[in-house]
């Protein structure tokens, strides 16, 4: 049992090390290719979320959350120094539940894991449908606004 929780905490610390370590806000303004780059890991991350919940692998489920509040919190200061308040606000909510997301798969609770797992989506659905165009070649780009 020991071990277990040290395992879980070694990858907790890890993860958010991984993802405040590739920060690119740290650069100062952020492209739209720093965005691009980041929007891929979230969705890399939200499939393994996924995946770690489908198999009840909750210490994985854990360290993916930690790792989305990080990238979440990219994700605000991207629209932040957008000037756009509203995405901003939707990417806090993202990382609030991240944040609950990894508090509830430490404790083994899965009722919170799914219901956090749901507002995040439900967040990031909700952005997606505002902020965002499908190209014609299947990709998806950043609405001009």
């Amino acid at each position: 049992m020991r071990i277990a929780r040290l395992l879980t905490a070694v990858g907790l610390v890890w993860a958010l090390a991984l993802a405040f370590s590739v920060s690119p806000k740290a650069q100062g303004q952020m492209s739209d290719d720093d965005f691009d780059k980041l929007m891929k890991s979230v969705g890399q991350t939200s499939g393994s979320i996924r995946k770690n919940t489908e198999g009840a692998m909750m210490d994985g489920v854990a360290a993916d959350a930690t790792k989305m509040a990080g990238l979440m919190k990219d994700n605000m200061t991207f629209w932040t120094q957008r000037k756009n308040q509203e995405a901003a606000d939707w990417a806090k909510s993202a990382m609030d539940h991240a944040t609950a997301l990894a508090k509830s798969a430490t404790a083994k609770d899965a009722a919170g894991v799914a219901e956090h797992s749901k507002g995040l989506g439900g967040t990031c659905q909700t952005c997606h449908m505002k902020n965002r165009d499908k190209a014609a070649d299947g990709t998806y780009m950043i609405k001009k606004s």
